[in-house]
């Protein structure tokens, strides 16, 4: 027998829906205004012709990731979602998320750490995974519902570059040493010994390569021996299986919300149109350039 997980924000979502359904009484004000807001948002939807642009491997969470903003936009105007509003909200005004020079977090980077990353509660749940359990429930797309449930699997990660297989990149990835060539849709290619930290997202279509969902950053210091100490402070498990669970939980979550959007917000170097370049450890306060210690100096 399966025991199902607690889903406080999103059971509450789905009883208001259920609620509303079931009622005799409908505010056609407020079914109009939600209606007209719905049409607006799903004006940005990237259209056609821009989706077949795209490579055939980032066209589909491109899709998936525009219909998931919309989604995110209607829940969040929610109260049930307060647990969540309230920190994106702190996380927006601090950060400025619209990419160098204004700051280093890329819109991109920042979308996919509000949809999939900023977790509420001992289930953990996001935007995405409420706007999961809504699209469960009203029939949506089997297709669209799977891209949303591996992007909300998604996490940022290390990875070593290896060089360049036709119009992939080699990567493997610190601590987990997995491989695997991916397509840069912002247009870096880099040469091999370079480390980065960036969203690889799997492959969805016959096409057996992974994406590098948002910009790359480089990290130009410290050296990959001094980031395999770092993670030899933090992930203390004691089997090697647990120090995998670690590791994905550390790129996940970190030991606090903003603990990743922090770290590339003071590790800032600087910036090229396909690669932003960070130095520093996240745990080093003054290896990184715009930490508050090296601010006060």
């Amino acid at each position: 027998m399966t025991v199902r997980r607690a889903r406080p924000i999103a059971d509450k979502v789905l009883k208001k829906l259920q609620k509303q359904q079931r009622s005799k009484v409908v505010d056609l004000s407020a079914f109009r205004a939600g209606k007209k807001q719905a049409e607006y948002l799903q004006q940005s939807i990237v259209n056609d012709q821009r989706l077949a642009a795209l490579h055939p491997a980032h066209a589909p969470y491109v899709f998936a990731q525009n219909q998931l903003s919309v989604m995110a936009e209607i829940l969040t105007s929610l109260p049930e979602l307060d647990r969540l509003n309230e920190p994106l909200a702190l996380a927006e005004d601090a950060y400025m998320p619209a990419g160098p020079p204004m700051s280093p977090l890329t819109r991109s980077y920042f979308t996919c750490w509000t949809l999939f990353d900023v977790a509420a509660g001992n289930a953990r749940e996001t935007l995405c995974t409420t706007a999961i359990a809504v699209g469960q429930k009203c029939g949506m797309d089997e297709g669209l519902l799977i891209l949303f449930e591996l992007m909300q699997a998604s996490r940022m990660g290390f990875y070593r570059h290896e060089g360049v297989d036709k119009d992939a990149l080699v990567l493997r990835e610190l601590v987990t040493d997995r491989e695997c060539r991916a397509i840069c849709p912002a247009g870096y290619t880099g040469a091999a010994g370079e480390l980065l930290f960036a969203r690889v997202l799997p492959p969805v279509t016959e096409h057996d390569v992974h994406v590098i969902f948002t910009t790359p950053y480089l990290l130009m210091a410290p050296s990959e021996s001094d980031w395999l100490a770092y993670f030899d402070r933090t992930l203390t498990a004691a089997t090697p299986q647990k120090r995998l669970e670690a590791y994905e939980q550390h790129l996940k979550y970190g030991p606090v919300r903003d603990y990743w959007p922090e770290f590339v917000f003071e590790a800032y170097v600087n910036f090229k149109p396909e690669l932003i370049f960070l130095t520093g450890l996240p745990d080093v306060p003054e290896s990184r350039p715009h930490s508050r210690i090296n601010q006060d100096v």
